[in-house]
């Protein structure tokens, strides 16, 4: 079949095989690590240790909760969430250089009877290495598809699409706060001092609520010591970016799927939005209109702005949603 094909050429059609292989070979969500490492005779030395020691907690935890999920068949990504985010670019990239390097020497051999074969391969590869590039350094402080195991597996496709429990009623912080809370476990008592049994899970998650309260059900007494659960956060935005829940959930009547995504449906939570300034919050905030009935918008001279401005409709960037020192410090 090659028989008729010069050495180079077979040389750079393999290189081509394994490119188009590297743009198939990511899909899967990443686990970001990051790992201080100590200066020598720095004085961030100490600090770094510090650092280090405690990501090395964190990714202890990570591993127990990881394994405990090899053990709970029903803690599993919905297949319509799966695939969210850029994926793992690392076995793409990696390939997509060795080729592109590869090419490159090929290509300038003074003896290389292809030097046009090499020259589209080394092209064709720098253009997927600046690609993979882009979309790494845009995903640059993100979370998309982020899906962490959790201490305790809480379904929110069970409590909340199978048994209708409104979001509220357990982050009931997000009407009235900047954060939208994270609900006690007293909270999961108000329905699991009588619920024993979960449909799904059977009695292992709830045991688990109980014992982190040192609660006894057969006797209905807190008679041993409690410890928190150390639930992992999904959801984060940079340390720089201000964001109120009650001024979007109150005063915006926004619903929590429209930054959240499908939340009832999910069985193990994903952050289904970017979650993007530019392409999300801005976006948004130029395209939704205010509710001019509340009574903090009274002293806006509405008429006047529309006249003004020519428009027919009071967006939230027209009130100052678009200037920087609203969302951030």
């Amino acid at each position: 079949m090659f028989s008729g094909i010069s050495s180079v050429k077979k040389a750079g059609l393999i290189m081509l095989l394994f490119l188009s292989i590297s743009a198939f070979a990511g899909g899967q969500t990443m686990s970001h690590q990051v790992t201080a490492v100590p200066i020598a005779g720095s004085v961030l030395t100490q600090a770094a240790a510090a650092t280090a020691t405690a990501h090395a907690k964190e990714q202890k935890l990570e591993n127990k909760q990881a394994d405990e999920a090899d053990q709970r068949p029903y803690d599993k990504i919905d297949p319509e969430f799966k695939g969210i985010g850029p994926g793992n670019n690392t076995l793409p990239f990696i390939i997509s250089l060795v080729v592109f390097i590869l090419a490159t020497i090929l290509g300038r051999r003074k003896n290389c009877k292809a030097p046009k074969l090499m020259m589209l391969v080394a092209l064709l590869s720098l253009g997927y290495i600046a690609k993979i590039t882009y979309v790494e350094a845009r995903a640059l402080g993100r979370q998309h598809g982020y899906a962490p195991v959790q201490p305790i597996w809480f379904s929110h496709k069970v409590h909340v699409t199978q048994n209708g429990i409104d979001c509220e009623y357990c982050h009931v912080d997000a009407r009235t706060s900047r954060h939208a809370g994270i609900p006690s476990l007293n909270v999961c008592m108000n329905c699991h001092n009588q619920v024993h049994k979960g449909s799904v899970s059977g009695t292992k998650e709830i045991a688990k609520i109980y014992k982190h309260l040192g609660y006894n059900p057969k006797t209905g007494q807190y008679d041993k010591p409690g410890k928190p659960v150390q639930w992992v956060k999904v959801h984060n935005l940079p340390d720089h970016v201000y964001f109120n829940h009650s001024q979007h959930v109150q005063a915006g009547k926004v619903k929590c799927q429209e930054c959240h995504g499908p939340v009832e449906k999910m069985n193990r939570v994903v952050e289904y939005k970017e979650l993007a300034m530019g392409d999300f919050c801005l976006d948004c905030h130029r395209k939704r209109g205010i509710d001019t009935s509340n009574p903090y918008y009274k002293h806006y001279k509405f008429k006047e702005m529309k006249e003004k401005q020519g428009i027919d409709k009071i967006t939230v960037d027209k009130i100052g949603g678009a200037d920087c020192s609203s969302c951030h410090y």
